[in-house]
């Protein structure tokens, strides 16, 4: 989890994920979905002793994910015999307009985005609790 650029390893809701850099601010990866879109993303900061990177979107692409513009944060923390992972988002609608459709207004983007991050969280606590 902690290479920025492989999240497609843990994360089954995206079918392919490639990195450009490592894991410095302003390194990139692309995110390719089962439906073939893709997404941009930028590493604004990383913290390997804190288990934590920030990001944000580069390029819209509402057929990947609902949303114009978003900034995300994974975090890893220690919680009694465990770990807690966190990911949390900031995000705007798909169509920032008045009267959006409905597959891009608020409701849209906020259940895609829960959805994805559903998604990853669940199969890498599998992964998790296979490898112990």
């Amino acid at each position: 989890m902690k290479d920025f650029g492989a999240v497609a390893q843990w994360n089954p809701a995206i079918a392919k994920s490639e990195a450009q850099g490592g894991n410095k601010p302003g390194d990139k990866r692309t995110l390719i979905f089962p439906n073939g879109e893709q997404l941009v993303e930028e590493l604004d900061f990383y913290d390997e002793k804190t288990y934590e990177y920030d990001y944000r979107l580069g390029q819209p692409n509402v057929k990947a994910l609902p949303a114009s513009s978003y900034s995300a944060v994974l975090k890893l923390t220690p919680a009694g015999q465990g770990t807690k992972a966190e990911w949390k988002s900031r995000l705007y609608r798909g169509d920032t307009g008045n009267f959006p459709p409905d597959d891009l207004n608020d409701e849209a983007a906020v259940n895609a985005m829960q959805a994805f991050f559903k998604t990853g969280l669940q199969n890498l606590k599998q992964i998790v609790e296979a490898s112990q």
